[in-house]
């Protein structure tokens, strides 16, 4: 029998997260959302400016959850964690949705690499950075 990798629990424990994550953004549960995010954590939107600390992520999405008929799912394929064990990164993909200013559905897939950072025990997004897919 095989001893489990040292960052497999860290492993876990992200992937709880994210999965909460995603619960709550199928809820529009703004608290939900900002649950993982830590206080200086940056989001990196395409063709935007960075958006600093979890107050004004915490616009951003309010924002987004506002726009008729948003709706948004993400699944993680990879998470590393690394061998310090306080620090991982995240990769995945991303569908979008949302309706254009004449009612037409619009939906874009693309993908996103997350920055976790273990704090007090307890894993942390520190940044966020998106992209669409071409096409």
């Amino acid at each position: 029998m095989t001893n489990p990798s040292p960052g497999a629990e860290d492993e876990r424990a992200i992937r709880a997260a994210d999965e909460a994550w995603s619960r709550a953004l199928e809820r529009n549960d703004l608290d939900g959302l900002m649950a993982s995010y830590a206080e200086d954590a940056v989001l990196l939107p395409m063709d935007a400016p960075a958006v600093v600390g979890r107050e004004a992520i915490r616009a951003r999405f309010a924002r987004r959850l506002a726009i008729p008929g948003f709706s948004a799912s993400f699944a993680t394929t990879r998470v590393v964690v690394a061998q310090s064990r306080d620090m991982a990164y995240e990769l995945g993909t991303f569908r979008v949705s949302w309706d254009d200013e004449r009612g037409r559905p619009v939906a874009r897939a693309g993908k996103h690499l997350v920055t976790w950072e273990k704090s007090g025990g307890r894993w942390q997004v520190t940044a966020e950075s998106i992209n669409y897919d071409a096409g």
